[in-house]
């Protein structure tokens, strides 16, 4: 059977991830041992409700599962090239490999 290597689709864009689990252990290696990459997203959203406006951020993870996996909820996260510091708000794996980590300030 065909597998691709999904490392490849994350290497292009990706940026260095240093997790900071509750229980204090630092996961910043994936499972080959290499830097653990991610492509983070910061979109927006616009919303109105009669006269009000909101917008809205929702920053996110995308990551290779396997990489990412033991990651829990309220994890901190230090992205290279961002300022901000986040917590993990919930990890859900795609069902292709891939896991979708939401971000919360």
């Amino acid at each position: 059977m065909f597998e691709e290597n999904k490392k490849e689709f994350i290497s292009d864009f990706g940026r260095k991830l240093v997790f900071t689990l509750p229980c204090e252990r630092i996961i910043d290696k994936d499972s080959s041992g290499e830097d653990l990459l991610g492509i983070f997203d910061l979109t927006h959203t616009d919303s109105t409700l009669g006269y009000q406006a909101v917008k809205n951020s929702r920053p996110r993870l995308t990551c290779v599962y396997e990489d990412v996996k033991q990651i829990v909820r309220n994890s901190i996260v230090k992205i290279e090239g961002v300022e901000t510091q986040y917590k993990v708000f919930s990890i859900e794996d795609d069902g292709t490999g891939f896991a979708v980590i939401e971000l919360t300030r």
